[in-house]
């Protein structure tokens, strides 16, 4: 009986092991997710939205396909919204079959009379694929980024696309009927092993001993003339407990875990209500060597005409003037390049609304710039709108993580310590009056380019002393450019002009300048007077409104504009 008991025991849990491996199998997760859709609307484009794109976890791949050109292009959402405008699109819409288990893409067809546009080369792309035939593309990561499929955008958008969702490799547990399943099996194992060693030490040969005496007055069995008795209650209970043990079994499957597809339960992310970062690191290194490129073919040819493509506000004013002047020289000296490696720091403004500004400080320690790339509208290119090197020993302010981003300013934010507006008169107090200005307790005068200006309007000052010299500062019609820095101030990029006027004191005087003055005047003097205008392109920080620090000058480059000779007196 004990054998028997340990070989049943055995056998339940291996038929219980079985039932829950084969189980396992059977419900193992998904490894990937594929939702196919053939584009029936006559569109020029198609976007898959966020929603459906982190419908599930894992890593995210679109593929399109039609004769020829593909393009597929990953941004924020917004952005691709705004790109798209009035023009007429097809939304994709995630539709799950809860019967097959499966999941399909449905279109919504946005109506548009909006004017076409080309995606390809549009600076609002994190990542992208440009492909004969067949694209694919990896989306990056995030709960606001969303594709955009077309072709030229003047044709027909591909009509095969599919998305592919590679679900990460998740542990598939062990069934609990598997583990009862192997305990059965270890305690019959084990029963089988008492039930051996109990037959053994039982069976032993034991010494014979004398027949016994046979029983005196036995008890005669008398047969019942009414039939077999009831079945005892040892009897009934041992037939009811081989029943339930049959059945063990088939009760026990019930302890497999059900398996719930992850198809019925898309899970799509949440929108964040927090303005994010108009670029990215990638985004901003394809960029800016775009950028750079071209500023360095068209300084190659002192072209001022092709400049435009990249550059534009005061970069464009200053560039020009440099290539006038470099014209004009023997020694073949141009402007100093611009400088797209290696990034030191990077500052993207968070916001949704355009023009948006960006600000990268780029080179090494010998020569560090701060680059302002400024969007003007949403199917506009970046453009360099201000360069400025960074002054020695310059001590930068805390600012946001480039995965955060700063905020926006506006110029007359009540925040801020002084509006960007009155910079220029401080700087030209600080210049034109030194330390002895009232806005040296604003601004800090104490640095190298207001003390090599402040030198040289000393020098003219006190050259040309049998003339009148005026020296003007006043901010540019060109806006200014603010992004928050952590401590609540700003970092104020601007651009202002700075006005000599030099006028002999009597008739018959004349005035003599030299240098790159002399050289854009196309002579060495004159006798009714000379006007110079430079334009200097500065970058401040500014601090917080109640603040006891003072406006700092971080970086600043000046350029001579004009040189011109006044009229007859």
């Amino acid at each position: 009986m004990r054998l028997w008991l340990a070989i049943t025991t055995f056998c339940l849990g291996l038929v219980l092991t079985a039932v829950g491996l084969v189980s396992q199998l059977d419900n193992r997760p998904l490894d990937m997710i594929i939702a196919n859709q053939s584009i029936e609307q006559q569109t020029n484009f198609v976007m898959i939205p966020n929603n459906v794109l982190t419908s599930y976890a894992g890593e995210v791949r679109v593929r399109a396909e039609q004769s020829g050109q593909v393009f597929l292009g990953a941004a924020r959402q917004s952005d691709i919204e705004a790109w798209l405008g009035n023009t007429q699109f097809t939304r994709l819409a995630l539709r799950v079959n809860p019967q097959t288990e499966t999941v399909q893409l449905a279109e919504l067809e946005i109506p548009g009379d909006g004017e076409l546009a080309d995606p390809v080369g549009s600076d609002i792309w994190r990542d992208f694929s440009l492909e004969q035939d067949v694209a694919s593309l990896i989306i990056p990561e995030g709960n606001e980024t969303a594709l955009l499929i077309a072709t030229t955008g003047f044709e027909l958008a591909p009509r095969e696309v599919r998305v592919i969702w590679d679900l990460p490799n998740e542990p598939n547990p062990v069934a609990p009927i598997v583990l009862i399943g192997l305990i059965l099996m270890l305690i019959g194992a084990g029963l089988a092993v008492w039930a051996f060693w109990y037959y053994n030490k039982h069976s032993r040969p034991t010494r014979r001993k004398g027949p016994k005496p046979p029983r005196r007055g036995g008890r005669i069995k008398v047969l019942s003339q009414a039939g077999p008795g009831p079945v005892s209650e040892r009897r009934a209970a041992r037939g009811a407990g081989f029943i339930a043990l049959l059945l063990t079994p088939v009760l026990l499957a019930g302890c497999a875990p059900e398996y719930i597809s992850p198809v019925l339960n898309p899970s799509p992310s949440a929108a964040s209500d927090i303005l994010t970062p108009v670029m990215t690191k990638s985004q901003l290194e394809r960029i800016l060597n775009e950028i750079v490129l071209a500023v360095a073919a068209s300084d190659q040819n002192l072209d001022r005409e092709s400049l435009e493509a990249r550059v534009d506000g005061p970069a464009l004013i200053v560039r020009r003037s440099a290539y006038n002047l470099a014209r004009k020289k023997d020694d073949g000296s141009g402007p100093e390049p611009i400088l797209a490696s290696p990034i030191q720091l990077f500052l993207p403004s968070a916001t949704d609304t355009w023009p948006r500004s960006v600000m990268v400080v780029t080179g090494a320690d010998d020569r560090l710039q701060l680059l302002v790339l400024r969007q003007d509208s949403v199917r506009d290119s970046f453009r360099l709108y201000q360069y400025m090197d960074l002054l020695p020993d310059t001590v930068f302010p805390e600012v946001a993580a480039e995965t955060v981003g700063a905020n926006a300013v506006k110029p007359d934010s009540r925040f801020l310590q002084v509006a960007p507006e009155v910079l220029p008169e401080a700087v030209g107090g600080l210049l034109n009056e030194g330390l002895d200005s009232p806005w040296a307790s604003v601004l800090d005068g104490e640095n190298q380019y207001i003390v090599d200006v402040s030198a040289v309007q000393r020098g003219l000052a006190e050259t040309l002393s049998n003339a009148n010299v005026d020296f003007a500062h006043a901010l540019s019609n060109d806006a200014p450019v603010l992004l928050a820095t952590v401590d609540g101030g700003a970092l104020v990029g601007l651009y202002m002009t700075d006005t000599y006027t030099i006028i002999p004191k009597l008739p018959g005087d004349a005035v003599a300048i030299s240098g790159d003055e002399a050289i854009m005047l196309g002579t060495g003097g004159s006798a009714t007077g000379i006007e110079t205008r430079y334009g200097a392109m500065l970058l401040f920080h500014v601090p917080i409104a109640g603040s006891d620090a003072r406006v700092t000058l971080l970086g600043a480059t000046q350029q001579l504009l004009t040189a011109i000779t006044l009229g007859v007196r």
